[in-house]
């Protein structure tokens, strides 16, 4: 079978389009998904890296903090607990019989420190005597804040307040103290 010049020509142009095509679908849109495969594992690559590199600084700063804390807990008196402290800071503010209750409740304990609660309720106290209390109490070198408070007027005692407050305190644990 004996093809003429324009045939020739026809099968050479439809055999290069043939050959274009599977150049294209097989070689060259390939290698193009694959290099916007590799961009975005890259993008991905870099957006870990940056939330490591944040993990890293928020670890640095939580560990100075840590060795802060451990730092004040050693300068802390030997025995310190935070329901005597507050006794003991209501007595030199003149509260301490204005207290109705005084509630230890569990600690939540951490690997190196726990966290000691107490939950006073106060009647009858003035601002005055509120405002000595609190300054003595909430004590940054001895770890102790407060985690809640709720004030009311007392209806009985006319420039009372009746309050509420639950103490935090830092303890070590006890597999810590030994260290």
């Amino acid at each position: 079978m004996q093809l003429a010049d324009r045939e020739k020509k026809m099968v050479m142009l439809g055999g290069a389009a043939l050959a274009v095509f599977v150049l294209v679908q097989f070689v060259i849109f390939p290698f193009v998904d694959q290099r916007s495969r590799l961009q975005k594992r890259l993008a991905g690559k870099e957006k870990a890296v940056a939330e490591m590199q944040l993990l890293r600084q928020q670890y640095q700063r939580i560990n100075q903090q840590s060795g802060a804390m451990a730092s004040l807990l050693d300068q802390r008196e030997e025995g310190f607990s935070l329901f005597a402290f507050l006794e003991e800071n209501a007595a030199e503010s003149a509260v301490k019989e204005r207290i109705v209750s005084m509630k230890p409740s569990e600690s939540q304990e951490g690997e190196m420190q726990a966290q000691s609660r107490v939950e006073m309720k106060l009647q009858g106290v003035s601002l005055e005597q509120l405002l000595k209390f609190l300054e003595r109490s909430e004590s940054p070198e001895n770890l102790v804040g407060i985690a809640k408070m709720t004030i009311q007027e007392n209806t009985k005692e006319e420039g009372s307040l009746d309050v509420t407050l639950v103490m935090v305190g830092v303890e070590r644990t006890s597999n810590e103290a030994g260290r």
